[in-house]
């Protein structure tokens, strides 16, 4: 047999058996186990005495168990249990070379609950906190630290190994850095601190613990452990929030150098130089490390971020020699020299300027290398070209200077080469927004896994890549047209071959940018990893300094470009050219994507503002839900009649493309019933759902001085047995009242399928009336409504539902009442209303038709309540005599 020890197997049988399997010096035998427990501490532990029964083995006793480790019997296997692994008996027993073991109590109560054997270990073992954990260590110094952490390591059941391996599971580290350092970060392998072992050995007599829970991986080591940073050249605000970073990751910071730096961060695009000298072991590295290591929750390797000083002494070109550093020859006087200094200043200010791509970085003027006749001024920088798709341009922008200076480049071919140059820098962006962003958001074998979830990858990207495929074939026949170039290539079929590409690649992506920015923005704040991959990214020279939301906002801006440009070529293109056809027609196309980008647009937040209304709308009809309904508008009004909701009511009017969804619009200061401080209610209330052909007529209300910004509806629904006017006053002074009508009757022509909807307005949709036609009067709306409001409350104060101490509170208010509309008395038949001069008058009017509720009190006192409820509305109101009149 190979086994060294085979104590027990899981079976009953095996546990009942206590004749156990010992190799000896290569040599079988049988020996009988048992147990010998040393120590007080351990002979009075019940829970240890308990387990100890299930094993079935004989159990002895000692102070110390010396007199079983010298008898010399080899006829035993002793089972030493101890509870103290760093004392003098436990040394004693460990150095005697007797044929037995030693376990802690911890061990044979865990395999006693499990119905387990005892684990075969021939060194000893306190307990199985860190079972199956393979431990490498790095950065120690002191071998006998090393020597210390390992016991501790083999008595909680754990293994150590010398060399960094796959198979090794946590690496314990003394600083950051190093081969076994780098090699733990690149393979995601957990680096702990030595106080994890420490504080694992601490728990060595909880059954239930291990050394792997998540509560021990606070001792991680952190990012910037034992680092002091020294940052340069950063703006106040990010510095700030580095510096924040860097203690919340472990580390510390200064502002000198003298300190105990370990790192230099610089901000390669503000700093050229070192302002000082440094210690050669301090490393110096760029900003792309600090956001790199914050990225990946680990300090990055300094290598592959050093900073690389400027040259101190760079080359000064000056008049008098052109880049090659030769003296130019054919230049005759001093007004020629000043001519051309000009020029190749400008150029260089031009070239400065340049701000159409973050990668377009200008090497020279062709006038350094170029005859003055020629006005192709610039090259590509091949140093930012796409591995994936090799480009053209290089080639044909890298003419030789002999054949160059004889070509004469025409405006057509001038525009055209700016076509492909910024075509070029576009799909370069797009380019690296997929392969640095996206591949780097989504790489699932970088430390800690993918950055975010794949529904806000495709909420941030969404049809970028289709838009870089079809760019890419837009630029790859642009540099065959540049490369052979004649002055009647034909150049508008570039965008009429790919309109059908273009139309499905960019409305998806134009139309949810907002949402593509807010979902940046929420994942930034709340993501700590993907905010250090943005600030990483933004440090990369092919990214220039410009953030992942300014980057993708280029595909909005490429379209309206492009159609300027192909203008541009079509201004200096011939008219019997057959390219002249073709970029109108180019252009055509490019509007008709445009058109069809804005119309998505328009549709998609309507769509979106018509889930906003159905979730502010109590009791919303589920058919307002519709695919091939859009929302038009909205308008906060007051009702004028008392037909809908109530006169005096506010009241908004959300017009679809389809329907009018009539709802009472809540005020904050509303009297709300107990329920509402449990569940909050919503803004608006619905009331009516009114199809727009059930409109027979839209009535604008002539403007007087008691009445403005009044209109009238005239509807009659196929429920309804005769027409009903509903009259609003709009609120808001500025809305325009006309434009409103007018989209109104434009709907309803569409939704009976009338498309000379003008001529419809002014002979049959549209009526114009005076408010004393209608018997609209706005004079008495105020105090009606407010009557109206607190009848409501005393009602809804009187109603049996309603708790005695509210009911109180109800009947208090209305004993304060001086002047009261619900006072049964019929002494006095006035009312208070407004009229022309704004007093009192004596004339009666009609008590407004509400559900009263008034209160008599029996000889006990309890009150005895009688309610009067108004008609419902029905469809058969009457309307106004003058109505027919626009019918």
């Amino acid at each position: 047999m190979s086994d060294r020890v085979s104590l027990m197997s899981c079976s009953d049988a095996s546990l009942a058996d206590s004749r156990l399997t010992v190799r000896q010096s290569d040599n079988e035998c049988n020996l009988e186990t048992r147990f010998i427990i040393v120590g007080k501490a351990c002979q009075n532990n019940r829970q240890l005495q308990k387990a100890l029964i299930n094993f079935k083995a004989p159990v002895l006793s000692s102070e110390d168990g010396l007199e079983y480790a010298n008898s010399g019997d080899n006829t035993h296997y002793n089972i030493f249990v101890l509870d103290d692994f760093m004392g003098g008996t436990f040394h004693v027993l460990r150095d005697r070379e007797v044929i037995g073991r030693m376990l802690g109590p911890t061990v044979i109560v865990a395999c006693s609950e499990m119905n387990q054997a005892l684990p075969k270990s021939s060194r000893p073992l306190y307990c199985q906190s860190m079972k199956d954990v393979i431990i490498c260590f790095t950065g120690f110094k002191s071998k006998t630290q090393i020597a210390k952490l390992a016991d501790l390591v083999h008595y909680m059941g754990g293994s150590i190994r010398k060399d960094l391996s796959s198979r090794v599971t946590h690496l314990v580290a003394k600083q950051t850095g190093g081969v076994k350092y780098n090699l733990a970060v690149s393979l995601g392998m957990p680096i702990l601190i030595d106080d994890w072992i420490h504080k694992s050995w601490e728990q060595r007599d909880d059954v239930t613990f291990k050394a792997t829970d998540d509560t021990m991986m606070t001792f991680k080591m952190s990012t910037f452990y034992n680092c002091c940073l020294t940052l340069l050249g950063f703006p106040l605000e990010e510095l700030k929030e580095m510096h924040k970073l860097t203690v919340e990751n472990g580390g510390t910071f200064e502002d000198n150098t003298e300190s105990g730096c370990t790192h230099v961060v610089i901000e390669e695009h503000n700093i050229k130089m070192l302002p000082f000298d440094l210690h050669p072991s301090v490393k110096v590295v760029k900003s792309e490390w600090f956001w790199g290591s914050i990225q990946m929750e680990a300090c990055a390797e300094e290598n592959m971020y050093s900073f690389e000083q400027a040259d101190s002494n760079p080359k000064v070109h000056t008049p008098s020699t052109n880049l090659l550093g030769v003296t130019p020859k054919t230049l005759s006087g001093s007004r020629n020299r000043k001519r051309k200094l000009l020029r190749e200043n400008l150029a260089h200010l031009a070239s400065e300027g340049e701000v159409d791509s973050p990668y377009f970085q200008m090497k020279r003027r062709s006038s350094e290398y170029f005859s003055s006749s020629s006005i192709f001024d610039h090259t590509l920088d091949t140093s930012v070209s796409l591995k994936d798709t090799p480009s053209k341009a290089d080639a044909v922008l890298s003419t030789p200077v002999s054949q160059m200076s004889t070509v004469k480049v025409t405006p057509r071919q001038q525009v055209v080469m700016e076509l492909l140059h910024t075509e070029t820098n576009y799909v370069t962006i797009l380019h690296t927004v997929l392969e640095l962003f996206k591949k780097g958001i989504e790489d699932p074998e970088q430390r800690g896994g993918p950055l975010l979830d794949p529904m806000d990858v495709k909420d941030i990207f969404g049809t970028i890549p289709s838009i870089y495929a079809v760019h890419c074939k837009i630029r790859e026949e642009l540099e065959e047209i540049v490369s052979n170039w004649r002055d009647d290539r034909v150049v508008g079929n570039l965008i009429i071959q790919h309109a059908e590409m273009l139309m499905k690649a960019y409305p998806p992506f134009v139309n949810f940018f907002e949402r593509t920015k807010a979902t940046i923005d929420k994942c930034d704040k709340e993501n700590a990893r993907f905010h250090a991959f943005l600030m990483k990214c933004r440090s990369r020279p092919e990214c220039g300094r410009q953030s992942l939301t300014e980057l993708l906002i280029r595909p909005v801006q490429r379209l309206p470009s492009v159609s300027l440009l192909l203008n541009d070529v079509l201004k200096h293109t011939k008219k019997d050219y057959e390219d002249h056809i073709l970029l109108n027609k180019a252009n055509e196309v490019l509007k008709e994507v445009m058109k069809h980008i804005n119309e998505d647009k328009r549709k998609t937040e309507g769509q979106v503002a018509m889930f906003d209304i159905v979730n502010d709308i109590d009791n919303c009809p589920p058919i307002l839900l519709s695919s091939h309904r859009n929302f038009v508008t909205k308008v906060d009004c007051m009702e004028v009649t008392d037909t809908l909701s109530g006169k005096g009511d506010n009241v908004t009017l959300f017009l679809f493309s389809d329907i009018i969804e009539m709802c009472k619009r809540r005020s904050k200061g509303n009297f709300k019933s107990p329920a509402v401080s449990k569940t909050p209610q919503k803004a608006y209330k619905h009331i009516e759902l009114m199809s727009l052909s059930s409109i027979k007529r839209v009535i604008d209300i002539q403007d007087t001085e008691e009445c403005k910004n009044v209109f009238a509806l005239v509807c009659r629904s196929p429920t309804m047995t005769k027409e009903v006017l509903f009259t609003f006053a709009v609120i808001n002074e500025d809305f325009n009242k006309d434009d409103f009508l007018r989209l109104i009757c434009k709907y309803m022509a569409d939704s009976v399928c009338r498309t000379d909807y003008i001529i419809e307005v002014k002979e049959n949709l549209l009526a114009s009336m005076e408010a004393k036609d209608l018997d609209i009067s706005l004079n008495d709306i105020n105090n009606r409504s407010k009557v109206s409001r607190f009848s409501k409350r005393v009602s809804r104060a009187f109603s049996l539902k309603q708790t005695p101490r509210k009911l109180k509170r109800a009947m208090s208010s209305i004993s304060q009442v001086v002047i009261s509309p619900f006072v049964g008395d019929q002494s006095s038949n006035h009312s208070v209303t407004s009229g022309n001069t704004g007093i009192y008058d004596d004339t009666p009017v009609r008590r407004p038709s509400l559900r009263i509720a008034t209160a008599e009190f029996s000889s006990d006192g309890s009150p005895m309540f009688h309610t009067k409820s108004r008609a419902p509305l029905s469809s058969s109101s009457t309307l106004p005599k003058n109505i027919n009149n626009c019918l």
